[in-house]
């Protein structure tokens, strides 16, 4: 009975261990002196931030509020966590023309997220940055949402499609003036790290097949391939997307997990990177395109075109795209999620 929790411990001890390779590097200078100095109130630049309530988003949260970013934190609400969240990013960054945000979405509901894209597009004319990292680590099996899609898939994947979605009218109109390498979208998962998964076209909804190391592969996979069919798609060609892989990272994660493997966990996260300094990290290439002459900094898009879904290591280097990645795949992918967000009344071109 205890094979499944033994089997995820066992992973994140591998994981431990492999970071503690890279504690003793020096990590790559991301900004110049000159870039830190910029004032804020030449910036009017937005960015949202899902899962800007605690952990790595909170982090990239605080980190854009810092270089001057309006921040639109989202999260689940809780008593009070609207005035904590403001109260934090204005701690970091009150420059003239700042103005930070806290709006209230339950991402476990893809006909909530929609709404609350629809909100901020109403109010916010333009947004120049997405990050999204919202997200569990459980090892239940599949467990229906109440619109009956796995809870920990809509987290990694159908609610960051939804949100990604929803704000291109605004994404759209960012303007080169206050983002000269134009507007990016960096999903915080698994970029590089996960395995791609056999089922896209027999189980494309891990209803049939679902394991751990299923559930995990999968949300990766078709974040890689969603993302890059999104890239492609016309009238987007000026919107950077990533997927990121944040690393192991010394956080809340496995809040979610038995008792016995969240103890284990947290001994062993002393051994990754504070949020702060993944942050640093993950916010890189919107910080980097905010710049003058912005560009993302090293990123380079795997495919063989030059386009598509930028993929990034949790240093911040280009990764690789899986070999399974096919452009084939990237539309049979592209139609299982018109078909999940249609069915919340969220409607992608097909």
């Amino acid at each position: 009975m205890l094979g499944t929790p033994w089997i995820a411990l066992a992973l994140a001890t591998s994981i431990a261990l492999l970071t503690t390779r890279h504690r003793t590097a020096k990590r790559n200078r991301l900004l110049t002196e000159q870039e830190r100095a910029m004032p804020p109130s030449t910036l009017s630049r937005t960015a949202v931030v899902v899962g800007a309530a605690g952990g790595i988003g909170q982090a990239c949260a605080h980190r854009l509020a810092e270089a001057g970013f309006s921040v639109v934190a989202v999260g689940r609400d809780r008593p009070g966590r609207a005035d904590r969240v403001v109260a934090g990013l204005s701690a970091r960054g009150s420059g003239p023309g700042q103005r930070h945000q806290f709006r209230a979405c339950d991402a476990f509901s893809l006909g909530e997220v929609g709404r609350c894209a629809e909100g901020i597009v109403r109010d916010y004319d333009s947004v120049d940055a997405l990050v999204m990292s919202q997200g569990m680590a459980w090892v239940r099996g599949f467990t229906p949402t109440e619109e009956g899609n796995d809870k920990k898939v809509t987290l990694h994947l159908w609610s960051r499609a939804a949100f990604a979605h929803g704000l291109l009218p605004s994404l759209r109109r960012s303007d080169a003036t206050s983002m000269p390498g134009g507007p990016v979208v960096v999903s915080v998962l698994s970029g590089g790290v996960h395995s791609p998964y056999g089922g896209y076209d027999s189980d494309p909804e891990l209803r049939e097949s679902y394991s751990i190391k299923n559930a995990a592969d999968m949300a990766g996979y078709y974040n890689d391939l969603f993302f890059d069919g999104l890239a492609r798609r016309p009238g987007n060609e000026g919107i950077s997307f990533v997927h990121a892989a944040p690393g192991f990272v010394n956080s809340n994660w496995g809040t979610e997990m038995p008792w016995f493997l969240r103890a284990a966990i947290r001994c062993l996260q002393p051994l990754g990177k504070s949020t702060d300094e993944c942050a640093e990290l993950m916010v890189d290439p919107i910080i980097k395109a905010s710049a003058q002459g912005g560009s993302l900094g090293g990123l380079r898009p795997p495919s063989d075109d030059g386009m598509g879904v930028y993929i990034m290591n949790e240093d911040s280097t280009s990764g690789n795209l899986t070999m399974e990645h096919t452009q084939n795949v990237v539309q049979s992918v592209w139609k299982t999620t018109v078909d999940v967000l249609k069915r919340a009344g969220i409607h992608l071109e097909s």
